[in-house]
């Protein structure tokens, strides 16, 4: 899903995050379970932090709500 979904979007910056690789990350978005979305702005600000949908056309949405 996350791949075909990245597909749609030149313009957003998409990272996928191995949290057990990198648990400074975990610990500052406060992610207690996966699979989870951080959506930021340009200064780094939160805003989403939650679960993904769980379809790519609901996925594309969550997106489309914050770009």
């Amino acid at each position: 899903m996350f791949d075909a979904t990245k597909s749609k979007f030149s313009d957003v910056a998409f990272e996928q995050v191995n949290l057990d690789e990198n648990k400074e990350l975990a610990s500052k978005y406060a992610v207690s379970s996966i699979p989870r979305v951080v959506f930021l702005d340009g200064a780094g600000n939160v805003l989403y932090n939650g679960g993904p949908s769980s379809s790519v056309e609901g996925f594309t949405s969550q997106i489309q709500q914050y770009h």
